[in-house]
């Protein structure tokens, strides 16, 4: 299976597919998903549209 990856500008960007947990943002750095929510240190959340928009592109982690 090959990973997916959302671009800022690309389809997908503005609500997280469903099935999707955990991405790589372009610096490797690893966020989860929590509720509704992402988050990389467990201290600040954000919501999909802005990890795709600020740390984009994002790849989806194989499970």
């Amino acid at each position: 299976m090959t990973a997916r990856t959302w671009r800022p500008d690309g389809p997908g960007s503005f609500q997280a597919p469903a099935g999707v947990t955990a991405v790589q943002d372009r610096t490797g750095r690893r966020w989860t998903k929590h509720g509704a929510r992402w988050t990389c240190t467990g201290a600040r959340y954000i919501r999909w549209r802005v990890l795709v928009a600020e740390h984009g592109p994002v790849t989806e982690e194989a499970r």
